[in-house]
């Protein structure tokens, strides 16, 4: 009965470690909690701060937002390469003006562009030459420029047709013919009574090859057939009464009927309509400095 009791002890015993063996197997053990932590090398960076792990945007729309950036930014090489260079205005004019050697040095009265080529003044791409407005010595076309004999041929035959008779007593002048004419008016009326009828030395029409004087060279010619003709015509064939009488004051020069001066058909159809001389058309003045 002793024994019996003892066995029935120790059975219960070995269950009872065997329960709590079997616990501490499959099961006793509390789950090991797994923190999570974040990899701060492993975010992509923002405007150079590392994001946080509680930042609200996720590594997605930083990734798409990175790509975005870097599509629509302009890369170093784009902007020294692709993109358009702006220029200013006047650089544009800078850039125009040493193309063709051109500079503009001012406007007219009357809202013209003077420009100064090589030495030489344009308005309306007329050259210009008068008391304010000179040319090189070494200007020198040689002759009467083509443009200007054909168009006094066609005049001159014309007016052949009618029974009249016109001639060139005086084209093309140098800077050296002009220097001596000048000197020995000068010399025979005095410097004011000569700035009144003769150029000074590279403020001369003649030089430009682009004017003439016709027949007798006095004022006498004003009252000739061919005189009256020319007045009447001159503007058809390109050329202008260059020095009119009455206009001194704005021309620089007396009244000189012979005289011409070759702009082309269309200038010289507006002049001569406006009643106007070269000076007034264009708002230029004519005066020594």
């Amino acid at each position: 009965m002793k024994q019996k009791i003892i066995f029935i002890l120790l059975l219960i015993v070995a269950v009872t470690l065997l329960v709590l063996f079997g616990c501490s197997l499959f099961g006793g053990q509390e789950p090991a909690v797994t923190q999570t932590t974040t990899d701060v090398s492993a975010v992509p960076e923002t405007d150079g701060a590392p994001a946080t792990a509680d930042s609200s945007v996720t590594d997605e729309s930083k990734t798409a937002a990175r790509q975005t950036e870097e599509t629509t930014a302009p890369t170093a090489e784009t902007t020294a390469a692709d993109l358009p260079v702006e220029t200013t205005e006047q650089e544009e004019q800078t850039q125009s003006a040493s193309a063709d050697g051109s500079r503009t040095v001012g406007v007219s009265a009357k809202g013209y562009e003077i420009v100064e080529i090589n030495g030489l003044t344009y308005v309306d791409g007329l050259l210009i030459v008068n008391k304010t407005y000179s040319l090189p010595s070494s200007y020198t076309p040689g002759a009467l420029t083509s443009e200007t004999s054909a168009a006094f041929d066609r005049m001159q035959a014309d007016a052949a047709a009618e029974g009249l008779n016109l001639y060139v007593s005086s084209g093309f002048r140098s800077y050296e013919l002009q220097t001596s004419l000048y000197n020995r008016y000068v010399a025979a009326d005095g410097k004011a009574a000569a700035d009144r009828y003769s150029a000074r030395p590279g403020h001369s029409e003649h030089q430009t090859g682009l004017a003439m004087d016709l027949n007798t060279i006095t004022n006498s010619f004003a009252d000739t057939a061919e005189g009256k003709w020319v007045d009447a015509n001159c503007y058809k064939y390109g050329f202008i009464l260059r020095y009119p009488l009455g206009k001194e004051a704005e021309t620089g020069y007396m009244y000189e009927p012979w005289h011409l001066r070759y702009v082309g058909v269309e200038k010289a159809a507006a002049i001569y309509n406006s009643g106007l001389t070269l000076e007034e058309y264009y708002g230029l003045t004519s005066v020594y400095d």
